[in-house]
């Protein structure tokens, strides 16, 4: 079988899923260039094999309930961690293939240092979360010297002792200063044409 140029990033193969790295079936298959049931098959020889203490701690299962034509079905596909991935990938041969596998195990290394970095007790991030009908519609990572406030309470924390530093009073005074300069000229000039 002829595999396809790798056109997926390393972020694109692999996820962090709480506290481990993971990827699923359905990326390998696409990946590999290979049908999803031919990996499916290959997995269910896998649990029926291997011991379950490693298929427990390595795949998961999931549905997916999915319209096909007329008809509701459930698609089966499976997550698996960086040792599963291994598992099912040793019979993959070839030398392409041979450079898909090195692709993947740099994103599961990746994935993982990423994951070992944001895991340090040492180090935190602040986040900055949008919410829609209660649901997270968007998140980024925010500094901190960044800060978030509403308009109404902005006055206030301005006026607060010691939260900003003089240099930055000077400056937002001088933003301030500018921008009332600013609305004045167009309200004269309002009033002059009007």
């Amino acid at each position: 079988m002829n595999l396809q140029q790798p056109k997926n990033t390393p972020a694109q193969l692999v996820f962090i899923n709480g506290q481990q790295t993971i990827t699923s079936s359905l990326i390998v298959a696409d990946y590999f260039a290979k049908r999803h049931c031919d990996v499916l098959r290959k997995l269910d020889q896998i649990l029926i094999e291997a011991p379950s203490e490693f298929t427990s701690t390595h795949f998961c299962v999931n549905l997916q309930n999915q319209k096909v034509g007329n008809n509701q079905r459930d698609l089966r596909h499976y997550q698996m961690t960086k040792d599963g991935f291994m598992f099912l990938v040793m019979g993959f041969t070839g030398a392409k293939a041979a450079e898909l596998k090195i692709n993947f195990i740099n994103a599961f290394n990746e994935a993982q240092a990423r994951l070992s970095r944001t895991q340090s007790p040492f180090e935190r991030q602040r986040m900055l979360f949008t919410w829609e009908g209660g649901k997270i519609v968007s998140s980024q990572p925010i500094d901190d010297d960044q800060f978030v406030t509403r308009r109404d309470k902005l006055v206030n924390y301005i006026r607060e002792p010691r939260f900003l530093s003089l240099e930055q009073l000077i400056e937002i005074s001088e933003a301030a200063n500018q921008q009332i300069a600013c609305i004045a000229r167009i309200g004269r000039e309002q009033a002059r044409l009007g």
